[in-house]
């Protein structure tokens, strides 16, 4: 897995989303720099504001992942937003994983716990605003009441505001989103005629003070000069903003840090504690009025987000063209081109392997829809531009080695995501990436295309199986799985085109004997029964070459290109000896038997098939007739 290395696993959501972003770098330089290979499961979640379409089957995924082959594993569970993921990911880790699990948003009994101190942040925003800024008269925007942190934010901003010796409530409390969508309401909220206006605004988190930020300058309230605004979380979105936020720096990368290092102190045999608690740090911006804006790095930043916004554009292009591509193609080796070709606006990437899952007889989730992960894998897709595949024997694979071991020996940094489409799984994907560096959020655009391309493949290979089906349905005998009339004649014609000059040919024909008597006796099923178990029979005495078809009621032909006497002696003997078998130790109240005819020549301009097969049918008449006459006389 990877390589020879220690490999942290790393499980969150969205890597490249708020603070992740900064979190996943450091934790990535930290991991390196210690010796350790890093392996993200990049969950999607959900995706936008509402979607949980790809997230809500992502839960399918825990039962890959390998839990007991990680000497670390490092649980953001705040990331997830789905509990019926985050719920089995937490079960499968409790009960598998045989190494040190870090838990670093969320207190987990059980697991180490690097937590962050929420309520030291909310002290240090109220005493910087009561005793640098003389506000007495706060707001608060807190996030939605039934989330965990945001909890734990407000009963810190009640206890801070009373310590204070202010009201605990300040002029009133706003429940927020912690998103951008209720900036508005908080204005209307908080700046109504009939109700005491604040000189501050607490918000819980960075993004919600930037919609009020946002909602307030639509409203002709500037701040910091009529309101001063705070955010929480520091947050990289929050230091680009105009106004710059105001915050509280939650400290990712000590976390980060301190979330590997524990890990390799632990692996090194020392005894740790079970919580490490990170401090928190205020971060002073120009929503309280500490800092003036600086107008030419914003001219700068503004011109540099135009080129960006020019980049963006080209990527798009990009993806679009590749979408359209992508959702075309005819087989995975075609997708893997579209990949190599247009996957290049997510980062400078090492290689990327695409692992499909293989069920018990070998098919590929390619070929047939699977409602679950299989414990069988293949490296059906490889784009490598730093030969960390190089001579890669394609095979399949167990899931506990989850993808081939990369060439290079260095610390690596691998991203894993699930690739299914609606309830169907296909696989996953495993990114490397240059260096610390994270993809951008086009990735995961690649990946959701990617979901739907192989979707679209495992339509078009359906279509193209149900139609060999017909085909084949149409040359086959309904009754016995042999080729009919029509099938016989295609299949044996054709290979005496393809024989070699002067091959012996041999057509043979065999008739049962005695049909009219069981079917009218013991009934037509019965009939049925026999004329299946001879064309077992005819079918288990044909070796590789001969071409079988029942092509009539009670009568079977078989061709073969390339035969010799003695070939065909041995092929109806062996045909005697196992009906004779059957009819040892048969309990039917009758007996199977059936005629046999053949005929052997040199396929040249003089015969062909039908003329060797009539000529066998004469044979096989005669041997009919002379059991008949021997029936009659008694012999």
């Amino acid at each position: 897995m990877i390589n020879e290395r220690k490999t942290i696993a790393v499980f969150t959501c969205h890597v490249t989303t708020g603070y992740r972003k900064t979190f996943c770098e450091a934790l990535n330089q930290r991991a390196t720099e210690l010796g350790y290979n890093v392996m993200y499961f990049n969950f999607m979640g959900i995706i936008g504001n509402k979607h949980r379409d790809y997230g809500q089957y992502e839960y399918k995924f825990v039962d890959v992942i390998p839990f007991d082959n990680f000497s670390g594993i490092v649980l953001d569970e705040d990331a997830f937003a789905i509990n019926k993921v985050i719920i089995k990911l937490v079960e499968y880790i409790k009960k598998k994983a045989r190494c040190p699990v870090v838990s670093i948003s969320s207190y987990i009994e059980d697991f180490y716990n690097v937590e962050f101190d929420d309520t030291s942040g909310v002290e240090l925003i109220l005493d910087h605003l009561y005793n640098e800024h003389g506000c007495r008269k706060i707001g608060y925007m807190s996030g939605p009441h039934t989330h965990a942190d945001a909890a734990v934010r407000y009963q810190a901003f009640k206890r801070s505001m009373a310590k204070l010796g202010l009201p605990e409530n300040g002029t009133g409390v706003f429940e927020g989103d912690f998103w951008f969508n209720r900036g508005r309401e908080a204005v209307d909220f908080f700046f109504a005629e009939d109700v005491e206006h604040p000189d501050a605004v607490v918000c819980a988190n960075d993004y919600m003070a930037m919609a009020l930020c946002k909602a307030l300058k639509e409203r002709g309230i500037k701040v910091p000069q009529d309101v001063i605004v705070t955010g929480f979380d520091g947050t990289e979105e929050g230091q680009q903003f105009v106004p710059r936020l105001t915050t509280i720096d939650r400290r990712r990368e000590d976390t980060a840090h301190k979330a590997i290092e524990l890990i390799d102190r632990i692996c090194k045999g020392e005894n740790c504690a079970k919580r490490t608690i990170i401090t928190a740090k205020l971060i002073k911006g120009t929503t309280c009025g500490c800092e003036d804006i600086d107008y030419e790095n914003e001219i700068e930043r503004v011109n540099l987000s135009t080129e960006q916004t020019r980049t963006v554009n080209y990527y798009l292009g990009d993806m679009i063209a590749a979408t359209l591509n992508m959702n075309v193609v005819e087989s995975i080796d075609d997708l893997g081109k579209t990949f190599h070709e247009h996957a290049i606006n997510f980062g400078e990437y090492r290689s990327f392997c695409l692992m499909t899952y293989i069920d018990d007889d070998g098919r590929s989730s390619l070929q047939r829809g699977m409602l679950m992960p299989t414990n069988k894998v293949y490296p059906s897709m490889i784009v490598d531009w730093w030969d960390d595949y190089k001579g890669l024997e394609r095979r399949e694979m167990s899931t506990d080695e989850l993808i081939p071991d990369l060439n290079d020996p260095d610390p690596k940094i691998m991203y894993v995501t699930s690739l299914h489409c609606g309830d169907k799984c296909f696989g996953y994907a495993a990114l490397s990436m240059k260096d610390h560096s994270l993809f951008n959020e086009f990735y995961n655009v690649w990946i959701a295309t990617l979901a739907m391309a192989l979707e679209s493949l495992l339509r078009r290979n359906n279509i193209h199986e149900l139609i060999a089906n017909l085909e084949d349905t149409s040359v086959r005998d309904g009754l016995t799985g042999l080729y009919n009339r029509r099938g016989f004649e295609n299949r044996s014609a054709e290979a005496a085109r393809k024989a070699s000059k002067d091959t012996t040919a041999c057509a043979m024909v065999i008739d049962m004997d005695g049909l009219k008597k069981i079917n009218d006796i013991y009934g037509h099923s019965e009939g049925d029964f026999a004329i299946r178990t001879l064309a077992r029979f005819i079918k288990k005495c044909c070796d590789n070459g001969k071409i079988v078809g029942r092509t009539g009621g009670d009568e079977f032909y078989v061709f073969v290109p390339e035969c010799t006497e003695e070939e065909v002696k041995i092929f109806q003997q062996k045909l005697t000896d196992t009906i004779k078998d059957f009819n040892e130790v048969s309990d039917k109240p009758y007996k199977l038997d059936a005629s046999f005819g053949s005929c052997l020549h040199e396929i040249d301009t003089t015969y062909d098939v039908e003329e060797l097969l009539r000529l066998a049918d004469e044979r096989m008449y005669k041997m009919k007739q002379h059991k008949k006459h021997r029936r009659l006389s008694g012999k």
